[in-house]
């Protein structure tokens, strides 16, 4: 009996401990402002303690105006460091979907509102929904014009030509900005809202591109080439090239042998010019290697021919190993071209021809020619002798047919100085004389009779200084010997 009565005043006891806890429950529920935040509530780290739903969203959107205003970003790479201003990419917030979020403990359902005012006293309600950027072109292009993509540590290998040898400065490997990482970190720091701590620019490891030596090679190989003349620039000299070579697996082995940030030199193979810029300045067409002059007579239209054709060859420069030709140089002989008709053979012939008498220039090329000691391909005789030169001296052209050529063995260029003054015609040859040498011409009869004459022309060239000797024959052919022509 006395447990039963136990028992009865135990339930009654339990009873009104629940109604006691029920009633201090309402109570507290009841003391909740639906119309106003809960303390120790923040939203973006902005306290709306006791706020009402309109203060909770101005003060958010001023403070939202607020990070745009000054959402800069400080990024770090090594001892640089970089501003990011991301405010005009930075999105807007919903704050009043945040104020009602934040407002909901008060004015949510009435008996849950007594469980929201404990959490909040012990806890607290902290949410945060920073501005952030959504645009990741626009985040990129941000990044790009700060500078951030070109930061690249790595050094790589260079070198510079110094006198007789190739300098390399080897490379060295270092890093360089890994953007899609560094993308990640800004989106992070902005999630946080973080706008103060710098955030380190993270890296890529970066390598030194092996020298190309072919490359190198291609580009610094130069052949020797002796200055000379342009024709297509008024004969200005054209400099000399100083030859470059290099033993390319040799250098190829120095190469992949040097450490990071050492230097490797190659030695270089120059080859110097025979003929150096200042050696033509200096020495371009200032001897006079042979001259010869022709005394010119016959009719008016004869001695403007020759002062025409004259007229034509003088100034002609050859380079070495160019050659000349007077029928290219003097053209066809017509009206149009300003020759006039005049004393000319036609086989056994004279007749009148334009452009009779021109192969006196010829003739007074060959003899300077001769002495000279030019190379002569090609020289024909008359079939008369001629009038202003020996048996064996002369050289007959014709357009078409017979051409006088000479070319230039020399080292140096030479140049033709051609004149006609006071019934005289001279050439003069002038060009480098670089060795010391002798030319002996001999005439020397094999064959004479009244209707014909065979003459040899021999020409000795003497090196003095390897004492070698040149020898050219040319062989004439001429009728009735007691005729002189002109």
């Amino acid at each position: 009996m006395k447990k039963k009565e136990q028992e009865k005043h135990g339930a009654f006891f339990a009873v009104i401990v629940v109604l006691i806890l029920a009633a201090a429950y309402l109570m507290l529920c009841a003391g909740v402002n639906p119309e106003r935040i809960m303390p120790n509530t923040t939203v973006n780290g902005v306290s709306l303690d006791n706020m009402s739903l309109d203060e909770a969203v101005a003060a958010l959107e001023a403070d939202t105006a607020a990070r745009h205003a000054e959402a800069e970003l400080t990024i770090t790479a090594g001892e640089k460091s970089y501003t990011l201003a991301l405010g005009e990419l930075l999105s807007d917030i919903d704050c009043a979907n945040l104020a009602d979020q934040a407002i909901y403990g008060s004015n949510g359902p009435f008996l849950a509102r007594g469980l929201f005012r404990l959490w909040n006293a012990l806890i607290g309600l902290h949410i945060t929904n920073f501005p952030t950027v959504t645009d990741p072109n626009a985040l990129h292009q941000k990044i790009k014009a700060s500078g951030l993509p070109d930061l690249d540590t790595t050094i790589q290998t260079t070198y510079q030509k110094k006198n007789d040898q190739l300098i390399f400065t080897m490379g060295t490997a270092g890093a360089s900005t890994d953007e899609a990482a560094l993308m990640k970190e800004i989106l992070s720091a902005l999630d946080e809202g973080d706008y103060d701590t710098p955030v380190a620019c993270p890296m890529t490891p970066g390598s030194v591109k092996p020298v190309d030596i072919d490359t190198v090679y291609r580009k610094l190989h130069t052949e020797a080439a002796d200055a000379t003349l342009d024709p297509k620039n008024g004969y200005q000299i054209v400099k000399s090239v100083t030859g470059v070579d290099f033993d390319k697996a040799a250098a190829k082995k120095i190469l992949e042998e040097a450490k990071e940030g050492s230097t490797a030199v190659i030695d270089l193979i120059c080859t110097e010019p025979a003929i150096t810029t200042s050696d033509m300045e200096k020495n371009l067409c200032k001897d006079l290697l042979a001259t010869h002059t022709t005394k010119v007579g016959g009719s008016a239209n004869r001695i403007a021919n020759i002062r025409l054709a004259a007229a034509k060859c003088n100034g002609t420069v050859l380079l070495s190993g160019e050659e000349f030709s007077f029928n290219d140089t003097v053209g066809e002989q017509t009206a149009e071209t300003g020759f006039r008709k005049a004393n000319a053979i036609q086989g056994k012939n004279i007749i009148q021809a334009y452009g009779g008498g021109i192969c006196q220039v010829s003739t007074t090329l060959f003899i300077p020619a001769l002495y000279a000691g030019l190379d002569i391909p090609e020289r024909w005789c008359h079939n008369y002798v001629s009038s202003y030169a020996e048996p064996g001296m002369d050289a007959a052209v014709a357009w078409g047919g017979l051409d006088f050529r000479i070319v230039n063995n020399k080292k140096y260029p030479i140049a033709l100085q051609v004149t006609y003054a006071n019934s005289r015609l001279t050439v003069s040859i002038w060009g480098t004389k670089t060795e010391e040498s002798s030319v002996k011409v001999e005439t020397k009869v094999l064959n004479s009779s009244s209707d014909t004459l065979e003459v040899r022309t021999t020409r000795k060239i003497s090196s003095a200084g390897d004492g070698n000797v040149v020898i050219q024959r040319f062989d004439s052919s001429y009728l009735n010997p007691s005729m002189r022509q002109d």
